[in-house]
Formats: structure tokens, C-alpha cells, sequence
């Protein structure tokens, strides 16, 4: 099977190594990365895009804004996971989001829309709440003083709509799903929130339909069907302490790493295979463990690093890691310098322990000069599972 592989950050440049490690014919392609070095001996990089996209089966993108792609793609006939023109739009947009989240019948903690910013003006200053967030495009202004509100104000064009939005103080989570254009494909997973900073840590939700899906990620299906989106969607949610409620924070529709990483250790068949049934809807259902799953990832300190080698990628550690930014030169592994992470290390377990004993070790076993990546995973992670079994949702 011939894949293509767009990347912007080098996210999907693990999917590539592990599709290549599957024994498919795979391409990468970038308009800002400089892949040189990256890949080679593992995975093709593309030169011509557009005779790429022509004879790949379908196209996987860890991010959106391929404004030139998409009418290619679909002359091709080309499915693309991860993006396409409608979720570009909303993933760009809080105002958007919000609107659409309210038409779909999904929770929002209270909030007002302004048609700029000069409204929020007599809004704040009559207020009795001390402590208000104000969303534009994708930025969140977080303002627990009249003089930051101010500073936040002129921060903002005029003629443009914002938010204002009531801040809930409660505990946070992710909820991670898969859409193949037609359906969720079922079940949901739980993830930590902040996963980019804290590592991700997700679980399988055994439950198809309960409270913290049904009025937060399942309406979302309705428009994703209609815009025909077939990849990951996340959303962010926010549990009030005081009331249990539970509320969406914001979306976030695209493949997110590490989480993506951690959750392909636990999905059991082939990567290629379940890619492929998203692209082409025929799988509403995912057979995966019930395990806890952790993805780190591994960078080094130092910026370059070109040539540095890679120690320790035998078959049995290679099953546990995704290869970002590495090449191949006769059996060795080595460092590009020009692509972060090096690595992403994935691990399960029974428990978060279980599971981080043995990333750990993976980590300490894959070893290149000025390695750095989290060095406790356990504690901020454990909270959040503890909170979905007080909340029965595992």
C-alpha cells in the first residue's frame, strides 16, 4: 500500500516510520521542514506532491491549512486523515467552535458572544466578577484584575467577535475519538489533559455512552459526517468541583502527540489497517486494550545533533517507539537535526505504574547524547484516572 504523509511540526513522522516498518511504500512530504536527512533508508521523501498525492491509496496530515491540497485530493479521489477545509476553519476559531457547540446541544460554561471588543468594555467594568476569560481566534486571555482586563482589551482587534466566557474551577480531561466520515468508531479513550507538557496517559472508555461523552464529543458527529472529516478529535473538558458538571473547554480536531503515539499501543492490529479503515469507513469499532497507555517524548538539548547516534533500536524496542526526527545509515540509527521529537517511547500496563516502569525502560534503553524528556509521569496522571473512577466512568 502506498501512503503519503504530510507533516508541518514532525508529528507524523512517527506514523511514517511505523507504516514503513509495516512493509508499505511510504512518502513525506513538508513545506517547512527541511528533510534532507530525515528518513532516509526508512521512508521516501516526496519531491513532486502532486504525482505523490495522484498514486498514494490515502493521505495522513498531522495539521491542517492545505488550502492547495484539498481540490487535488478530491479529484484523486484521495482520502485525507487529519484535516480538511471545514475543520481548518474551526479549529482557527473560538467564536466559531463556540456557535457551533451551542447548535449541536453541547455544554458550554455560561458565555456571551461580543461583536467586538469595545462591548466588553461596560460589560467588565459592571460586572461583580473579578475573574473573567475572553477567547479570539485561538487565543485565551485569562483576567483576575480590572488593569489585566485592560491590557487584554487592547490586545484585541476591533470589529471582530469574542468571547467572554465564565470561568469553572474544576478538574480537567481529555476525550480522544476517532471519526471515519460516516460514525465514531467506537469506544472513546480518556487522556490527561496538557499531554504536549505532562506526557499523555489514556485509557480506553469502556463505557460506549456515558456522561462525559454524551453531551461533549458524541453530537459532534452530525457536522463531522456532513464535512466528511475522517481522523482524531479532542476535546477538553473541564468537571466543576462543586457541581460535578461537566463542561467543554474547547475542540481540537486533528491527530495530537503524544497522545496518537500512545493510543496505537494499545489499538491491536495493524496501524496501516486501522488508518486504512478510517480512510475508507469501514470499521465503526476498535479492538484495543483495556490497559493504561503512555506515550513520552524523547528530545535532546542541544539544537542539530546531526549524526549523534541512536543506541538501542533492536526489533524488541522499535515495537515501543515512534522515530521522528532519525535516519538510517546501514544498521544504525542517528539523529537528523531536523525534526523534534527524536522519539516518542509508548508503553502499557495494568496500572499508570505498570505502564511508566516500562516506558521508562524503553527510554533508558534507546539512549543519545543530551536526551531530555518528563521525568515522572505518575503523578499528575494518577489524579485524573482517580477522578474518572469516582465519576464511574472506568
Amino acid at each position: 500500500m502506498k501512503i503519503l504523509i504530510l507533516t508541518r511540526d514532525g508529528t507524523a513522522l512517527g506514523l511514517a516510520q511505523r507504516l514503513a516498518q509495516e512493509g508499505h511504500q511510504v512518502e513525506v512530504f513538508s513545506d517547512t521542514l527541511t528533510l534532507t536527512h530525515t528518513g532516509s533508508s526508512i521512508y521516501a521523501i516526496s519531491m513532486n506532491l502532486w504525482k505523490s498525492v495522484q498514486e498514494c491509496k490515502f493521505i495522513v496530515t498531522d495539521t491542517g491549512n492545505w488550502e492547495a491540497l484539498y481540490k487535488r485530493a478530491a479529484t484523486y479521489n484521495k482520502p485525507i486523515i487529519g484535516c480538511n477545509e471545514m475543520t481548518d476553519m474551526l479549529n482557527k476559531d473560538y467564536v466559531r467552535e463556540f456557535k457551533l457547540g451551542r447548535k449541536l446541544g453541547i455544554k458550554f460554561p455560561e458565555t456571551e458572544i461580543f461583536s467586538d471588543a469595545q462591548g466588553l468594555q461596560p460589560r467588565i467594568l459592571g460586572g461583580k466578577e473579578l475573574r473573567h476569560i475572553i477567547k479570539h481566534n485561538r487565543t485565551t486571555f485569562v483576567c483576575s484584575r480590572q488593569e489585566w482586563m485592560a491590557w487584554a482589551m487592547y490586545q484585541l482587534p476591533i470589529g471582530e467577535e469574542v468571547l467572554l466566557q465564565k470561568e469553572v474551577k474544576g478538574k480537567e480531561l481529555s476525550i480522544i475519538g476517532w471519526f471515519n466520515g460516516l460514525t465514531w468508531v467506537q469506544p472513546f479513550f480518556y487522556a490527561t489533559p496538557f499531554s504536549k507538557e505532562t506526557g499523555a496517559v489514556a485509557m480506553l472508555a469502556q463505557k460506549k455512552t456515558n456522561k462525559l461523552t454524551k453531551d461533549t464529543i458524541e453530537p459532534l458527529d452530525k457536522w463531522l459526517r456532513t464535512v466528511d472529516y475522517k481522523g482524531a478529535v479532542t476535546v477538553h473538558l473541564v468537571i466543576e468541583d462543586a457541581t460535578n458538571e461537566v463542561y467543554v473547554d474547547r475542540f481540537e480536531v486533528g491527530l495530537t502527540a503524544p497522545c496518537i503515539f500512545a493510543m496505537m499501543e494499545g489499538i491491536r492490529l495493524p496501524l496501516s489497517e486501522f488508518l486504512n479503515s478510517l480512510a475508507f469507513g469501514s470499521a465503526s469499532e476498535i479492538d484495543a486494550s483495556l490497559d493504561y497507555l503512555l506515550g513520552i517524548e524523547v528530545r535532546n538539548r542541544d539544537a542539530g545533533m546531526y549524526g549523534a547516534p541512536i543506541l538501542g533500536l533492536e526489533e524488541e524496542n522499535l515495537k515501543h517507539v515512534f522515530l521522528q526526527g532519525v535516519y538510517k545509515d546501514a544498521d544504525s540509527y542517528l539523529i537528523s537535526g531536523e525534526a523534534a521529537p527524536i522519539y516518542t517511547a509508548v508503553a502499557r500496563g495494568q496500572d499508570i505504574r505498570e505502564a511508566a516502569r516500562r516506558v521508562y525502560r524503553t527510554i533508558d534503553q534507546v539512549q543519545f547524547p543530551r536526551m531530555h524528556f518528563l521525568p515522572n509521569i505518575t503523578g499528575q496522571s494518577m489524579a485524573t484516572f482517580q477522578n474518572l473512577k469516582s465519576w464511574s466512568a472506568i
